[in-house]
């Protein structure tokens, strides 16, 4: 079995053993997303905005806080230092172990998106679309989460030290749900969350023109490899002393 599979693996089964992790990757995304039906109208208009919204929670919550909390919770347990000196990669140890959480978030997102299309009557137009934003965003915030737990000491922390991603997400949130398809510039995309409503937007209501899509696409990849790049040289395996 491949290095990245067997830690995938093996944390996944922790994740359902303990009872906290549990709560906060399953329970508590879909509380918070599903608080999201009680408003007539989220952020912008029409039902994409809802799933823009839900799907913005799901992986702020079950990949990015989760992931920090967990690679946090990792080093001070001293198994991330066991995995960094056996044969796996750093690439292959961190897909590892949050591969389990990107998953999970696809899945709910899943759950809450067949709940949203049956409350509002309405299908995507592109559902792979839906799905291809989804495990973009999850490997953009796998990589953020990797970059926040290089400066978080320890698990308690986490919830400090992703705040700050949680404002930049939001704010791309909310400036490409306010602005119009058409009228959405690179410069949106660029921030965090932007090209991912832009990409889940598309796969609601369709539309959108190829280069349009690749360009989302692109920007979303891009932040995902610049925070590997620097939380690479910037992570500790092991405790600080």
């Amino acid at each position: 079995m491949n290095g990245w599979a067997a830690v995938a693996g093996a944390e996944l089964r922790l994740i359902l053993r303990n009872r906290t992790t549990a709560l906060m990757a399953l329970a508590l995304p879909l509380l918070f997303a599903g608080l999201s039906f009680s408003q007539n109208s989220p952020v912008g208009e029409g039902t994409s905005a809802l799933a823009v919204v839900q799907m913005g929670m799901l992986l702020s919550f079950t990949v990015y806080l989760t992931g920090t909390t967990t690679l946090s919770a990792r080093r001070q347990q001293l198994y991330l230092k066991r995995l960094r000196s056996s044969r796996a990669s750093v690439l292959g140890i961190v897909t590892g172990l949050m591969l389990p959480l990107v998953l999970l978030a696809l899945v709910q997102a899943a759950v809450l998106f067949g709940l949203t299309g049956a409350v509002a009557g309405q299908v995507p137009a592109q559902p792979a679309l839906l799905v291809l934003a989804v495990l973009v965003g999850g490997a953009m915030f796998a990589a953020l989460a990797f970059l926040t737990a290089a400066f978080t000491s320890s698990p308690e922390a986490a919830q400090f030290t992703t705040a700050p991603a949680f404002v930049v997400v939001a704010a791309g949130l909310i400036w490409t749900l306010t602005t119009s398809p058409e009228d959405i510039g690179p410069e949106q995309l660029a921030v965090p969350g932007g090209a991912l409503a832009q990409l889940a937007r598309y796969g609601w209501d369709g539309g959108g023109s190829p280069s349009g899509i690749l360009l989302a696409i692109a920007m979303s990849l891009l932040v995902t490899v610049v925070s590997i790049a620097v939380a690479a040289t910037a992570f500790r395996w092991e405790p600080r002393g």
